[in-house]
């Protein structure tokens, strides 16, 4: 009995010594190829401890999160397990670039939350629309990723076809509102909205196109109040070599904002990028060619001065926030 015993302990010590000396990572691995995603993260965050900064271990994490969302909503039909565990996963895709195995993967794994959403029934109107904005967009960073995403390809296609119509007449009543309530310009920023999505699912269509262009006259003026830093061209005019353009932007955050007319810039239809031509700003009185701190609701207005041909189709005058998002003001 005592010989038994003995030979049972050193079995255990053996198998200790053995499990203590396994790979994780490896057993990661097998789990995650047999479905089993809470014991793969499991061994997966246990090398991440010893290796933080390993981008292979970030994207094995980031992909099994979002396998085990996929999982649940397959099992369940449950979209928010699936976006639950899709955002925790993408707090781990490294910064930079990634593998190319990680972009074929984390392609279908978008295709298949936008599906989700899509086929996800919407509570009420403004759901709907979050949805719909969701599955558009998901499907656009699947194609970004793997432009040979044919499921993905397919769908978005389908989706922009099956939508078009009924996103262009949202756009006409909205422009036919607004003409009437003439004091709500919010009605023309609508429009303009729609209108651009029609265009975006149907660029050919003249009508969308020509809709859009009348649109874009009105809200060229018209501050946007759902932006931290609303902005607008009140007038614009060429001026020799100079397009010169009536500037208006207002701090709408609850904190001092800092506005740089250097980071106001010019846009063409060929995406060329054209900043401010400072010399020729400050000849006016009211030239804005210094950074200004703002108050909350305070308003700043001035002249600006780009160089640029007649000719020269223009775009956009776009204004880049600390965050990196560039806010667009399109012409028509």
């Amino acid at each position: 009995m005592k010989q038994f015993l003995l030979f049972a302990s050193l079995i255990l010590t053996f198998s200790f010594f053995v499990s203590c000396g396994g790979n994780p990572e490896q057993e990661g691995d097998q789990a995650y190829a047999a479905g089993k995603y809470s014991r793969a993260l499991s061994y997966y965050l246990e090398v991440k401890k010893s290796q933080p900064n390993n981008p292979k271990i970030n994207e094995k994490i980031a992909l099994t999160y979002m396998h085990k969302g996929l999982d649940l909503y397959q099992k369940r039909k449950n979209l928010a397990a699936f976006t639950g565990n899709f955002e925790r996963g993408l707090e781990f895709i490294p910064e930079g670039n990634t593998s190319d195995s990680f972009k074929k993967e984390y392609s279908q794994l978008l295709y298949q939350i936008a599906m989700a959403y899509h086929n996800t029934p919407p509570a009420n109107e403004i759901q709907k629309e979050q949805y719909f904005t969701k599955t558009l967009d998901y499907l656009e960073d699947a194609l970004f990723y793997d432009e040979n995403n044919s499921d993905a390809r397919k769908a978005l296609d389908d989706i922009k076809k099956a939508n078009f119509q009924q996103t262009f007449d949202k756009g006409m009543k909205f422009y036919k509102q607004a003409k009437k309530e003439k004091s709500n310009l919010d009605l023309y920023l609508t429009a303009e909205f729609y209108f651009k999505r029609a265009v975006s699912f149907d660029p050919d269509n003249a009508d969308a196109q020509k809709y859009l262009r009348k649109v874009r006259r009105k809200t060229l003026s018209i501050l946007d109040y759902n932006w931290d830093f609303p902005f607008g061209v009140a007038d614009k005019e060429y001026s020799g070599k100079h397009l010169l353009i009536a500037f208006s932007g207002i701090n709408n955050t609850t904190e001092p904002f800092t506005f740089d007319p250097a980071k106001l810039k010019l846009y063409t239809k060929d995406g060329t990028e054209i900043s401010l031509d400072p010399e020729h700003t400050a000849k006016f009185k009211d030239g804005l060619t210094k950074p200004v701190t703002l108050k909350p609701r305070q308003r700043i207005d001035g002249t600006v001065a780009y160089k640029i041909s007649k000719r020269t189709a223009v775009d956009y005058l776009g204004y880049e926030l600390e965050d990196g998002t560039v806010l667009k003001k399109y012409f028509p």
